[in-house]
């Protein structure tokens, strides 16, 4: 169906997440059937809050995906890459579904049809479907279109996937709009609340302070006690919850091209000369049935080229052989096919056309003398150049595809020439020219040095041998050390990890460190050029921390708080008056100043994030030295100098109060809601 290709056209090469990225995919009835073997154990991929999804479920997801992709890409093949990104976006689709489909069905929230086909066909078109059927030329929506795709649909499997596919986006959108503006009405500020912002954050105050830090007392001399340890890690054991992970060392055996394979291959370019060279040879033809890199039929400045092949065209003539030569660890030969005078730049405009009849009529209407820019804003397909009258500037050699390249580089100015690419029929009107330059057209044969079979099966040689003399971990270091190995190291993978470092598509060993015990050695992994041998050396499991990983985080903590308890009656102990030099004389320390601090204020100058120090100075009264309050980095005490009493904004707090719920509810309320879910994830069994 035509209107296919051109809507499909304009929705681009990814994958159209509407809205906060809501599922676009039912789970269909797979999700609502009672016991089947796609309930067993071993198939199953995920629970979520309770319900339990299935391999062949999430495969359900994963392959609309895949097919909406190779539709829109034009393509039936996808590279590891795109394929890691849609199975992470089936996942995310999948479990927003299975949280929120429950949540819409208790709320009686609902879209229906009429809904849908109103966002497609009536005043307010959904921003996708009016960006789809949008006419390039007028930039205006055309809702006859979509009516006649609409009817057409069902002619076409593609088409009508295509729709049913957008159609679900949007009803997955227009879904969690309505949950999240019916709990935006269930958010409100008060006038209570915005009251006391505002009056908070109206008074200013400058003011002196001074600190003692805790590190000015050695931690020797406070003592924590085991059971104090017990004590804290048991009333916070929520703060100390870590996500299963897995830790590795492995070392590496590159695989390396051999002396004997770059002498192979010096060899092969060498023998290649004699025929290469041979005037009776084509020289590009010979370059693209033997050559691994593509042959580019360029013309190039003298500076344009490397070093070597600058020195080689200052005095060759054309079909002298340049070579062999090294470059980029690959063997080269070079062969100049031709020397020409050429502009370096073109001016041109052009008529871009489809129909070949059409274009044969206009062209001979150019040709007799008609207004070239109006047959141009009339008539062209190229609409970023049709509104100025086919007009395409200056451009340099290279720049246009090779048809639309020579017709204009080998013409003259005032040319008007026909040519036939990929895009059409392009009508030409060469309207001026650079300086001619000379310029070197090239054929190269290569052949990038690479390693045998041979040497392959040399390195997995050395890898078995370390394997088989090294089975254990202590075995292991020895012989890192005695062969003069680098050891490197994973560290904190995560189940769904898809690589270690920068080891290529290494995901299986990721899945091995989690089917492994502490010191398991692993098989021999190849990934890449590279042989891989590790072993588990860490190992964490959902839950809590052990107290032991935690212990030093919460020694500091208690002993802050105690160091906290002695500084502050030290202070008391000094404290005389209101002088607050004399304080800090005493404490050995120095009073420091800040202006303008009011009770929102992030942090103080000098003194950093801490929350104590301005409730302390935005509460404290004016001209009194304040008592001791504990912060995160020492104990302060306060001054206050002035106190700047302005107004409050109570309306104005209000509306930001209200901004503030609503960017929570817009952006943080399906995350939270997945946050406070139960999910189980086992995609790491099946990918």
């Amino acid at each position: 169906m035509a209107t296919l290709e051109k809507i499909r056209g304009k929705a681009g090469l990814v994958i159209v997440v509407i809205g906060v990225g809501m599922a676009a995919f039912l789970l269909g009835d797979l999700m609502n059937s009672g016991g089947s073997m796609f309930r067993s154990k071993s198939m199953q991929i995920a629970e979520i809050d309770g319900t339990t999804v299935s391999l062949p479920e999430y495969q359900n997801y994963l392959t609309e995906l895949e097919d909406y992709y190779k539709l829109n890409a034009r393509t039936s093949s996808m590279d590891e890459n795109t394929t890691q990104q849609l199975r992470q976006q089936a996942w995310d689709q999948m479990v927003q579904d299975v949280i929120m489909d429950e949540k819409y069905d208790e709320l009686g929230i609902k879209v229906t049809p009429d809904e849908i086909f109103e966002l497609a066909t009536g005043k307010n078109v959904h921003p996708q479907i009016r960006q789809m059927f949008t006419n390039p030329q007028t930039g205006i929506f055309d809702k006859a279109q979509v009516i006649n795709f609409l009817r057409q649909k069902d002619n076409d499997n593609q088409a009508r996937f295509y729709w049913l596919f957008l159609e679900k986006q949007i009803k997955k959108e227009r879904l969690f709009t309505k949950y999240r503006e019916l709990m935006k009405k269930g958010m409100f500020v008060t006038t209570a609340q915005a009251t006391a912002e505002a009056e908070a954050k109206k008074t200013k105050v400058d003011f002196d302070f001074v600190v003692k830090r805790y590190g000015s007392i050695a931690d020797s001399t406070v003592q924590i006690s085991e059971s104090d340890i017990k004590a804290y890690y048991k009333a916070n054991i929520d703060n100390y919850k870590q996500d299963p992970s897995r830790d590795i060392e492995y070392i590496s055996f590159e695989v390396k091209p051999s002396d004997e394979d770059k002498a192979q291959t010096r060899d092969w370019i060498s023998k290649s000369k004699i025929e290469f060279e041979d005037p009776a040879t084509d020289a590009v033809q010979y370059v693209k049935m033997n050559a691994e890199t593509d042959h580019v039929d360029r013309n190039m400045k003298k500076e344009q080229l490397s070093a070597v092949l600058q020195d080689f065209v200052t005095d060759a003539k054309v079909g002298e052989v340049y070579g062999p030569y090294l470059e980029n660890e690959t063997y080269k030969l070079s062969r100049l096919v031709a020397i020409k005078q050429i502009p370096d730049s073109v001016k041109a405009r052009h008529i871009l056309l489809q129909d070949p009849t059409l274009a044969d009529s206009l062209f001979t209407l150019v040709k007799g003398g008609a207004n070239f820019a109006d047959v141009a804003r009339a008539n062209s397909k190229d609409p970023g150049s049709a509104i100025n009258g086919g007009d395409l500037g200056w451009f340099n050699e290279g720049t246009m595809v090779k048809e639309f390249n020579d017709a204009c580089f080998n013409g003259k100015r005032g040319d008007i020439v026909k040519v036939q690419t990929q895009f059409g029929t392009h009508i030409i009107n060469i309207q001026a020219v650079g300086q001619p330059t000379t310029k070197y057209n090239l054929a190269t044969l290569d052949r990038k040095i690479s390693y045998s079979s041979k040497t392959n099966q040399d390195v997995y040689a050395q890898a078995a041998k370390f394997a088989s003399l090294n089975k254990t971990y202590d075995k292991f270091n020895e012989g890192v050390q005695s062969e003069n190995l680098i050891k490197r190291y994973g560290r904190s993978l995560k189940e769904n990890d898809r690589s270690v470092a920068n080891l290529k598509q290494s995901r299986e060993m990721v899945r091995w460190a989690f089917t492994a015990e502490m010191h398991d050695m692993s098989e021999i992994f190849e990934f890449g050029d590279e042989y891989v041998i590790a072993f588990v050396t860490g190992i964490k499991e959902e839950g809590s921390q052990p107290m032991s990983m935690v212990k030093g985080s919460i020694e500091r903590e208690l002993r802050n708080k105690k160091k906290a308890e002695k500084i502050m009656a030290d202070i008391s102990s000094k404290k005389q008056g209101n002088d607050i030099a004399a304080l800090a004389a005493a404490l050995d320390s120095e009073v420091q100043s800040a202006t303008d601090i009011d009770f929102g204020a992030f942090q103080v100058p000098g003194a950093g994030v801490e929350p104590a120090l301005v409730a302390l100075a935005t509460s404290a009264k004016s001209g009194e030295l304040s008592a001791p309050v504990a912060g995160n980095n020492g104990v302060f005490v306060v001054k206050v100098n002035n106190i700047k009493e302005g107004t409050s904004n109570i309306e104005g707090e209000k509306t930001q109060l209200k901004q503030n719920v609503t960017f929570k509810v817009d952006y943080q309320a399906l995350e939270s809601i997945k946050k406070n879910a139960s999910i189980v994830d086992q995609r790491s069994k099946f990918y």
